[in-house]
């Protein structure tokens, strides 16, 4: 007999960048400016982190996000929180449910 199990979870992703000042300086004439873009994106809950200096313009969001894209991340680590405290939820099913479903009827 086959059957399925399935464990609905949420996890938090930090994606980690680490791309040189000097391409950062290149491309916002500034680490100081780039830090500045960095603290107007979205807040997440428990952020803590407050806006500085002038809110980017939607050119400097755009190019933020393409920056980023470009580099991309160098490593990732993932926090599957729901799975450590013990709060998810469990489905089962099994191969040929639904027809045994239909029999009952």
């Amino acid at each position: 007999m086959k059957f399925f199990k399935t464990e609905w979870h949420q996890v938090s992703a930090k994606f980690i960048y680490d791309i040189p000042d000097e391409e950062i300086i290149k491309a916002f004439e500034s680490v100081e400016r780039f830090k500045e873009i960095i603290s107007h994106q979205e807040k997440q809950n428990f952020s803590g982190l407050e806006p500085q200096g002038e809110k980017p313009s939607g050119e400097e969001f755009d190019k933020f996000d393409e920056f980023c894209m470009e580099f991309g991340y160098s490593d990732r680590e993932d926090d599957w929180w729901m799975e450590r405290k013990g709060g998810y939820e469990t489905t089962f099913e099994y191969e040929g449910e639904s027809e045994d479903q239909k029999k009952g009827e």
